[in-house]
């Protein structure tokens, strides 16, 4: 029974993080009007990393209660999922051609990706290699900041004109925040309960449910983008997250618990790193080079993201690794 309510309440948990942070953000943006910060730097900024929110609030958590395993599984994880699922879905039904805006996101993508990669093999992150990361996340705001400057946002449309009062905007944001922490904190606490009760490691969790679940705002948006024929604006987003899931998330989950190691399991250095490495040069030559996306891509990233679920699990039985 208490497994039962357990995941009940690690359900709960995602369905807050999803919807207080689509909240949070909303409030945010219309909190930037109000307070008449450039759209150019607000979404440079802020949007990348609110999209990164869920999973930022569980690695800060997961890493003040010394759960580093799940850290590291939630932003590694998150990434796989963001590209195998969310990317191969956008590219089997929505083919387009993709603008040479961005193009240094791609490049920073690949290079952070190998980076933590490399790392992953001797099985820890020590705190000079979170420091390198953070450094890194410094890097993806100025490399965003000087995309938004070339694709001035300005002259899209705004879809924030309807005002609303001030008061109402900030309790707006402050619910959004109480929801997304809130469900965070508890996410992590029903995982650690679960983990324990059935005997598998946090990493794994990290690795499968908390990054489907942390990644719903993002599946969602692609969905839209696809019915509204912008999947461009969606891949760029994955992309951002991406970069801050491999560099931001990690390197704080380090820096927070800099008094405990941050182990990396062998599935993990072995398996999990280098198939997000794969993915980040597949898509990145894909867009750079071609600049277009193409189905047969997207069902190769699927089949293979389903391949490597259907590995964990399997894994977590027989333990090949």
């Amino acid at each position: 029974m208490e497994i039962v309510v357990a995941v009940l309440l690690m359900v709960f948990s995602i369905f807050l993080i999803v919807k207080g942070g689509d909240l949070f953000v909303s409030s945010s943006c219309y909190l930037s009007k109000k307070m008449h910060i450039p759209q150019i730097v607000f979404g440079a900024t802020f949007v990348s990393l609110a999209t990164t929110l869920g999973e930022l609030f569980i690695s800060i958590f997961s890493s003040v209660n010394n759960s580093t395993e799940l850290a590291v599984g939630n932003a590694v994880g998150s990434f796989l999922c963001n590209i195998g699922l969310i990317c191969g879905i956008g590219f089997i039904f929505a083919s387009t051609t993709v603008e040479g805006n961005g193009k240094l996101k791609y490049y920073l993508l690949m290079f952070a990706t190998l980076f933590v990669t490399i790392l992953g093999f001797f099985l820890e992150i020590k705190t000079w290699q979170a420091i390198i990361m953070i450094c890194i996340t410094v890097v993806f705001f100025v490399f965003n900041y000087l995309d938004a400057k070339i694709f001035d946002k300005s002259k899209t449309p705004n879809i924030y004109e309807n005002q609303k009062p001030l008061w109402l905007i900030i309790i707006l944001f402050l619910i959004g925040a109480i929801c997304v922490s809130g469900g965070a904190y508890l996410l992590v606490d029903k995982v650690e309960f679960l983990a324990q009760k059935m005997g598998i490691s946090q990493q794994l969790v990290g690795l499968t449910v908390v990054a489907i679940g942390t990644s719903l705002p993002e599946l969602a948006t692609m969905f839209t983008s696809i019915k509204k024929k912008t999947i461009e604006l969606a891949i760029g987003n994955i992309i951002g997250a991406n970069i801050l899931n491999i560099t931001l998330i990690l390197g704080i989950s380090k820096l927070i618990s800099y008094n405990s190691q941050m182990p990396i399991t062998k599935e993990t250095a072995y398996v999990s790193l280098p198939l997000a490495l794969i993915y980040s040069i597949i898509v990145s030559m894909c867009l750079l080079i071609k600049k277009k996306t193409y189905r047969w891509i997207g069902v190769v990233l699927l089949a293979t993201y389903a391949m490597y679920i259907l590995f964990l699990i399997l894994n977590s039985i027989y333990k090949f690794l």
